[in-house]
């Protein structure tokens, strides 16, 4: 693990044998810096016996984990480990301290740096390195003593956890009987190297996907499972639907942030204060691997979403002010000059950068700043095999910097963000070739999915959020097509089919294509002046009006919007609960209170849904045509609401028709292009069917194509999908 500088790490002193550990932070400004220890016990031990790997305890009944400001917290008996400055501003432990000589004295230990800054003030920092921290709840103690349960306490306040990252649990969840139940313990007690772990990882009968085309990627927030089953969705119940994905033929699946944010579970956890840890609230990091292990048996690829635009945005005891209180010596985030540069901002903060994020930006051209950005990334693909990435706002990183103080451009800020990204794309395609690596850009920038050799930032693939605002689009998309929104207002009136046509023409220049995710679900439009909150796309399809009379319209146009984001060049993405009819928003702040059944959907009222995506996704899956980057427009008609496309790969050819008309072309619709060429063509697929809801108007099963024209019937709201 040597590309791992610092935090709790194995020390190798002498080859030969077992290893001890290193303790080392980066902190510059620091006058000291030594690690102390916080006790854990078990809330019903008046005693307070310390809970560690010869006394686990129940997981629910485990207290403390909490260093105060005044030292409230730290475990008496063990010792006080003092830190050296070397280099750099780095402080290490000495390596032939006797104390440190065995690395297993120390395995899930409990600890904190006590820093003392550089104005003599002391803080208690957690390691911005550390494999887990122990509080996976919500609660912030601010600097007070605390005495309750780790299941409270916020993780990216609580004590910093020293893991071995060379084990991996032997079973997925260790238990034992207690008081009449089976309950979790920690710390775990039984281990296997991870050699042996990940040595059945892969199944032959299910490949794993090689090239980003081939993808249909799953969109999965994990706290939002668990439906009327646990308070909070869990990796547990993320494994219990990896059949489901099987069975819908997706073959990655990408992760909102799992990294460690500290407990917040009501939000989408794009906050990150450990980007090593893995949140624990919902399982943690070991039962995390056995996730990702279960996904590859079934030939899934895992994505995680990244965050490096900004820190969390409550970062006491994480980044912010890590080792000093002043503004301009904050190791970790940009700023620019002095406070006293800026006298109408009194806080002090007009120095910091503003990106169009949550929070201020990173700084970007400190070394240790991108080393905790990347060592975490290749972290991730080595230690828990992940397949690849989607980095979240690319061009806050290396577009949209400005100064808090006044909003004036910050070139330097975005260079420097550029020059971290192309470091980052290269460190990773070094680690793994074969990663995937996605960007979230606005900037319409055509480096992004440059090579860094060509001057770009090296990104396999950028999302195409101009896609959805002209198929889907919300009240603030005035300015785009925005097919299913003014579809869902009913009447027959003329739609923007142009507009869209062309930017599915160009889905294929490495796009991850759309017709709705987290943002576009429940984030896009929200001010605090107005609310034009986008939906979920049943919603959307009606004008935010569904009920009894319209639902067949609401599913006929989601079917649609699916098949043609499905049958596009690009990579398709969708949203989890799409596929089963879900109706509620996911906002960001409310995502426990939204929660869903999806598989009562899937039975129920969302049975027809499921059976179109499963249809469509194995007919993507099975077609080289679709699959390709090959995609030609053959026509499109505003008042006929009808677009429709070829698909080619070597000999096969897919001929795609779609219709947002709202009465069906029962008598023929004529088809003219210069590539429609004579031949035969097979309807493979229909959204109007029977079995997924549809009307069943009767469609010819062949049709010949001639003089290049083909004539068909279409039914109303509907795409078709021919092959030859």
């Amino acid at each position: 693990m040597n590309y791992v500088l610092l935090g709790a790490q194995k020390h190798y002193h002498h080859p030969d044998k077992k290893p001890g550990i290193r303790f080392s932070v980066y902190a510059p400004n620091a006058r000291s810096v030594e690690v102390v220890f916080g006790l854990l016990w078990n809330v019903n031990d008046s005693d307070r016996k310390p809970i560690n790997r010869n006394n686990p305890a129940p997981l629910e009944e485990i207290a403390g984990g909490y260093v105060a400001d005044d030292g409230n917290g730290i475990d008496p008996n063990m010792p006080v480990i003092l830190l050296r400055r070397e280099g750099n501003g780095v402080w290490f432990s000495d390596p032939d301290d006797p104390e440190l000589s065995d690395f297993s004295r120390w395995d899930h230990a409990t600890y904190m740096f006590r820093i003392v800054k550089n104005d003599r003030s002391t803080a208690y920092c957690t390691d911005l390195y550390s494999r887990c921290q122990i509080g996976y709840g919500n609660f912030n103690p601010h600097g007070k003593q605390y005495e309750g349960l780790i299941s409270a306490l916020k993780g990216s306040k609580s004590c910093s956890v020293i893991v071995d990252p060379d084990t991996v649990t032997a079973h997925f969840d260790e238990t034992v009987k207690y008081r009449g139940k089976n309950v979790s313990m920690f710390p775990e007690t039984r281990f296997v190297p991870q050699e042996e772990f990940w040595k059945d990882e892969f199944v032959s009968e299910y490949p794993m996907p090689k090239r980003l085309e081939d993808l249909v990627i799953y969109q999965l927030h994990i706290p939002a499972l668990g439906f009327d089953k646990t308070p909070i969705g869990t990796v547990a119940e993320a494994i219990e639907l990896l059949d489901h994905l099987d069975e819908l033929g997706v073959n990655a699946v990408e992760l909102l942030p799992v990294s460690g944010y500290g407990g917040d579970t009501e939000t989408w956890g794009y906050s990150t204060s450990h980007h090593f840890a893995i949140e624990f609230s919902g399982g943690g990091r070991d039962k995390m691997k056995y996730f990702i292990r279960e996904a590859h048996r079934r030939g899934i690829a895992v994505i995680f979403d990244v965050v490096y635009n900004h820190f969390a945005h409550d970062a006491e005891r994480a980044e912010w002010l890590y080792d000093t209180n002043d503004h301009e010596k904050n190791i970790y985030f940009w700023y620019h000059g002095h406070p006293f540069d800026y006298p109408n901002l009194s806080d002090g903060t007009g120095g910091y950068v503003d990106n169009l994020s949550s929070a201020f930006a990173p700084r970007y051209w400190d070394p240790l700043v991108r080393n905790l950005f990347i060592s975490s990334a290749i972290a991730l693909v080595r230690e828990f095999h992940v397949d690849g990435f989607r980095v979240d706002q690319t061009s806050s990183i290396h577009a949209y910097n400005v100064l808090h103080a006044d909003g004036s451009a910050r070139g330097d800020a975005n260079v420097a963000g550029g020059s971290f990204l192309r470091e980052w794309t290269d460190a990773l395609h070094t680690v793994n070739p074969s990663v995937f690596l996605t960007a979230e850009d606005h900037s319409n920038w055509d480096a992004v999915t440059r090579p860094t050799s060509d001057g770009g930032l090296g990104f396999d693939a950028v999302w195409y959020a101009d896609y959805h605002h002209q198929l889907v689009g919300a009240d603030q998309d005035a300015h785009c097509a925005r097919l299913l929104a003014m579809a869902g207002q009913g009447g027959n009136e003329p739609l923007a089919m142009d507009r869209f046509a062309d930017v599915l023409a160009g889905s294929g220049r490495r796009k991850i294509v759309y017709h709705l995710n987290h943002d576009e679900a429940g984030n896009a439009g929200r001010d605090k002046d107005f609310d034009r909150r986008t939906h979920r796309t049943m919603i959307v399809a009606v004008h935010d009006h569904l009920d009894k009379t319209n639902r067949s319209y609401a599913e006929a146009r989601s079917r649609l919007v699916f098949g043609i984001t499905l049958f596009s060049a690009g990579t398709p993405l969708f949203l989890f609960g799409e596929e089963v009819a879900f109706l509620n928003d996911f906002f960001y702040d409310d995502v426990l209170a939204k929660r869903e059944d999806l598989f009562g959907n899937k039975n129920g009222p969302g049975k027809n849904m499921f059976t179109f995506y499963r249809d469509a996704i194995r007919l993507r899956q099975s077609n080289a045509a679709l699959r390709s980057r090959n995609i030609e427009i053959l026509h499109v008609h505003n008042d006929n609401r009808v677009v429709a496309f070829r698909r080619w790969c070597d000999e096969e050819e897919m001929l795609i028709v779609a219709s947002l008309n709202n009465t069906p072309f029962d008598k023929g619709y004529l088809l003219r292009h210069p590539s429609i060429t004579n031949g035969n063509w097979r309807e493979i697929l229909t959204s109007d069917s029977v079995q997924y809801g549809g009307n069943g108007t009767a469609t010819l099963t062949s049709l010949q194509s001639f003089d290049t024209s083909i004539d068909m019937r279409i039914p109303q709201n509907t795409i078709l999908a021919f092959g030859r």
